[in-house]
This record gives C-alpha cells, structure tokens and sequence, in this order.
C-alpha cells in the first residue's frame, strides 16, 4: 500500500527524519523516497512521499483501537480466520521504551493507547514502528448514558481523537475502517421503514452527533482508503456493557431488581450478535469494500415486548427461577430510538454476506458468557447516573 504525503508541520517532517535513521526491526522492508513538498506555502526538502510496507507473512497487519472494549475484543479474536494478524498488547508495550520529542505515550488503565492525548506525530511513530497496514478505528465514548455522563471527556475521544487517528493513517497510505453507529441517523422519520445508507442522518444525541461529525473525519481526512461500517444493536457476552439482553440477563443472575430500563415494549427493535458484526466487518475489509459506508443488521426485527419473552424463557431455562417480572422497572415514554429497522440489503449484496446466529441461539451463548463471567457489570453507568442526579430519560 502507498500513500502520498503533504506536511502540515514542521515538526512531523523532524519526526520522520530521525526515524530514518531509528534502528526498526525489519527497516528495510519499507521504500522511502526523498521529495519536494509544499511546506508552509514554500517549497522545501521533505522526506517520505511513499510508505509502502512490503509483506512478508502475506497478512495483513492490523492495528485495532479499543480493542479491551465490547467490539474490539471480539474483532481480535476474529482476525486469524480472515488471514489477518493484530497488533499485539506487546508491539504497544514496547512503545513505553521510547517517545516522540520528549512527549512520552499516554495509556488508559487497560494498556490501551488513548487516542486523543496522544498526537498526531506519535500515532505516525506509533504505526511506522508497528509496520500498521490497516486500522480498525473502534475506540470512543460509548452510549448515549456514557456520554452524557462524561460530555467534554467524551467530545475529545470520540471526535479528536478519530481525527488523530486519521491524519496519522492519511500520512502512511493506511486504510481506516471506522465503527460507526444508526444514531447517526433521523430515527423518527423512519418509523414505519427502513433505514437505508442514504436516509436523513440528523442524530438528536450528543453520542449521535459525536458518531456523525467522526464520519465526516473519516471522509475527509483519511486518504484514499476508508470504510464505515455501522451495526444495528449489537449484543453479546462479556463486555456488551449497553444491550437490553445483557442488562437484562445480567440482573436476572445476580438477583437485582428494579433496573430502570427505558424502552417501549411495542417499539422493534433488531439485535444481531457481536460475532456476527464483526464477521461483516472483516469481510468487508478482506473484500476491498473501500470508500463507502455500510450499514449492517440482522434484518429479524422484533418488538422489544416479543424479545423479553424469549429472554425470559431462555434465562429460566438455563439458570431456573421464575421469571423477570422483578428484574426491570420500564420506563415507556422515553425511547427515543422508537422502531428501529435497517436494511442490510447493499450490504449483503456486494458482501455476499449473511449473519450466521440466530436471535435464539445468541441469547443463549449470552447468558451462559455471564454465568460464567467476572468482574462484568453493565449496570455501572447507570448507577453512576443515579448518583450524580443525571436525567435518565434523555440517555435510551
């Protein structure tokens, strides 16, 4: 892969001469070429107008962010079925050894790089020493309770930090397939259809305008290469910190009652399992499915009512008792999502794609994932709110 570069900064044309001459494991794989560039407005001697990382493995190397989180854990344990190998914990840890201009890297407490506080120079240095080939964008404020919680902390991760990430990639020639969101989308409009990629996006969450204005950076600042993908509901096991089933399912096992949960019964709704998202999304990447948007679902849409019956008689099923009735308290008039369909049909028809679990099945596979799970607690953010006197109503 390649990528032409124009230089906004001094600073990171500095950056890339003193890696020039860094001792990398496997340095010679890459060509440099010495050019001229426009560089503040005048014509100076810049280096590195093409990365290109020649494979050695046949695989493509993959950087994820977020990968701790829901989505990105489960992509990771999907990569090797499509060829591609990851960017380990150990290529970050590695980083902690050296920085950029005196600027050492920032970490969350999991290990993760933090993709806002650190700048646009280290995500260069960050990818040139890792030999990054493609990134999956997947690290941000999730949730419109997280990010109503936390509104400037969450502004930052989910919009500088994408265009961190991006003008970095645009440097290197690297594709970016960003995760994206249907909160994006006018909801209210579509109540009685379907959403398809060229519906009215006009978000009514502060998380929903974060999740657009990231398109739009996507777009615009990545380069030649880029890709939305954007789920439907996914749910899962450990690390689904936001579903309807794993609140649900997590209280049930843990005897909690009185779990406010602000949905319509009689509202659709339409879940696809995580393992079944992130399948799309590798296949999308493997298929070359560049510089378009995607929007993803199950396409088996039903009322939010019919699901908690099947999870009802799924959680008796595997861990006995009697039944829900105690575990939620509803909250009917505040969902602002109402019906919620998406056509996956571009989708499936340039993917030749179609998700693999079952509504039934995947509840089940869930269930059994928190039984068996600790440390695991999807109420957080709600309690969180209740003790900073947060209005609930405004977050499902």
């Amino acid at each position: 892969m390649s990528g032409s570069l124009n230089w906004p900064l001094s600073s990171d044309s500095d950056l890339f001469i003193k890696l020039l001459g860094a001792k990398v494991p496997g340095f010679d794989s890459y060509i440099f070429k010495m050019c001229s560039c426009d560089f503040h407005n005048k014509i100076s001697s810049c280096v590195i107008l093409y990365y290109i990382p020649i494979l050695t493995s046949g695989k493509m190397k993959v950087f994820i962010t977020g990968e701790k989180g829901f989505i990105g854990r489960n992509l990771v344990k999907k990569l090797p079925e499509f060829g591609f190998s990851h960017i380990t914990s150990d290529d970050v840890i590695k980083l902690k050894e050296f920085h950029t201009d005196g600027k050492e890297y920032t970490y969350h407490k999991s290990g993760e790089l933090c993709v806002h506080q650190n700048t646009i120079a280290q995500w260069i240095e960050f990818f040139f020493r890792t030999k990054t080939e493609g990134i999956i964008h997947n690290a941000a404020s999730v949730g419109t309770d997280v990010v109503a919680l936390n509104p400037n902390d969450s502004t930052l991760t989910n919009v500088a930090g994408t265009y961190n990430i991006c003008r970095a990639a645009k440097m290197l020639g690297i594709p970016v397939c960003y995760m994206g969101t249907t909160v994006i989308y006018d909801v209210a409009k579509y109540q009685k259809s379907e959403i398809t990629e060229s519906s009215l996006k006009r978000p009514t969450t502060l998380y929903g305008c974060h999740k657009l204005c990231a398109e739009d950076i996507v777009k615009t600042q990545t380069g030649k290469r880029w890709m939305i993908v954007r789920p439907l509901f996914a749910y899962g096991g450990e690390g689904d910190m936001n579903s309807l089933i794993a609140k649900t399912s997590f209280g049930y096992i843990n005897g909690k009652t009185g779990i406010d949960m602000f949905l319509d019964q009689d509202k659709v709704k339409d879940y696809m399992h995580v393992d079944d998202y992130c399948d799309a999304v590798l296949t999308a990447i493997s298929r070359g499915m560049w510089n378009d948007d995607w929007n993803v679902s199950a396409e088996t849409p039903l009322s939010t009512g019919e699901i908690m019956l099947m999870l009802e008689r799924i959680l008796v099923e595997e861990c006995g008792g009697t039944g829900i009735e105690d575990v939620l308290t509803w909250h009917p008039k505040t969902d602002y999502l109402g019906n919620h369909r998406l056509s996956s049909s571009k989708f499936r028809r340039y993917a030749g794609w179609k998700p693999k679990i079952s509504l039934e099945a995947g509840i089940r596979r869930t269930v059994r994932e928190i039984k068996e799970s600790e440390d695991y607690d999807p109420l957080v953010h709600l309690e969180e709110a209740k003790e900073k006197g947060v209005d609930l109503t405004s977050f499902y």
